[in-house]
């Protein structure tokens, strides 16, 4: 059966302990953990020892290393591709298997759409980038899962599917962000594309996060779970039918919305 997370930063910033205990009392199987995000004070191996225990019980399904991988800055690059090393080592003595991140934009900062992210230049870069992270993970035993999202380089599940051929190994896996593949124009066919990621990448996928929206101001703005336009009883559906282990992990869902939402999900998982 599929478990159920919530990025732990979307609960607050605390130590670890404090942290758990939230996750823990609003009834959510596991977290997706962003160190600098979700904890007090820095993180390193020398906290692994501290955080493994606070998390006895949960599952750590993610820890999040995003970086952009095609900044136009190349020191953000290369800084932003150790801590996702690193991460991928803590990862190991954490228990938590996966490490997760997007595939960026030459815009930099924020992570926008320019032309220039659909390009195969683009797509190749990214390849090259993830390939020298691929062998940390082969050897800490920990997986890679590539996130696509409209407006970055991997902008649709096709894109995504390249990029795991690409890397040929069973460490690399895939996050599949729903929401992220949206925009003002395709937004109705969200079902079709989730069904073209089931399709391409069903074996690969890991996580799905959890996001729902309504249309505002001739853009998508998220909202809590069951409140907007994505028709998660068939979601969940085909989730169900497809990926039965892959986790399920709430992003972007804040404040009230926590419980409604897990409420919600939790009546179509067991509804089948």
């Amino acid at each position: 059966m599929n478990k159920i997370g919530i990025r732990a930063h979307d609960i607050g910033q605390f130590d670890p302990h404090t942290l758990a205990d939230h996750v823990k009392q609003l009834g959510f199987d596991g977290v997706q953990l962003v160190f600098k995000k979700a904890i007090i004070g820095s993180v390193g191996l020398d906290r692994m020892t501290e955080i493994k225990d606070a998390f006895q019980g949960l599952d750590l399904m993610m820890l999040g290393a995003y970086f952009n991988p095609v900044h136009p800055d190349p020191a953000v690059v290369k800084e932003g591709y150790e801590t996702f090393k690193q991460t991928l080592e803590m990862a190991r003595i954490l228990g938590a298997d996966t490490v997760g991140s997007e595939t960026g934009s030459y815009m930099g900062s924020p992570w926008n759409y320019v032309p220039e992210n659909h390009t195969e230049t683009a797509l190749n870069r990214v390849i090259e980038v993830f390939k020298g992270l691929v062998g940390v993970a082969e050897k800490t035993g920990s997986m890679i899962a590539i996130e696509g999202a409209y407006a970055h380089v991997c902008y649709d599940p096709k894109r995504v599917k390249a990029v795991v051929d690409a890397l040929k190994s069973k460490h690399v896996k895939v996050t599949v962000d729903l929401y992220n593949f949206l925009n003002i124009n395709n937004h109705q066919d969200h079902l079709s594309i989730l069904d073209e990621a089931l399709m391409l990448l069903k074996d690969d996928i890991k996580i799905f996060h959890l996001k729902d929206y309504v249309v505002e101001n001739e853009g998508l703005k998220q909202v809590g779970l069951g409140l907007g336009l994505m028709n998660y009883p068939e979601i969940i559906r085909r989730i169900q039918d497809n990926c039965p282990c892959a986790h399920l992990i709430f992003e972007g869902v804040t404040g009230e919305d926590i419980q409604t939402s897990l409420q919600y999900i939790r009546k179509l998982i067991e509804r089948k």
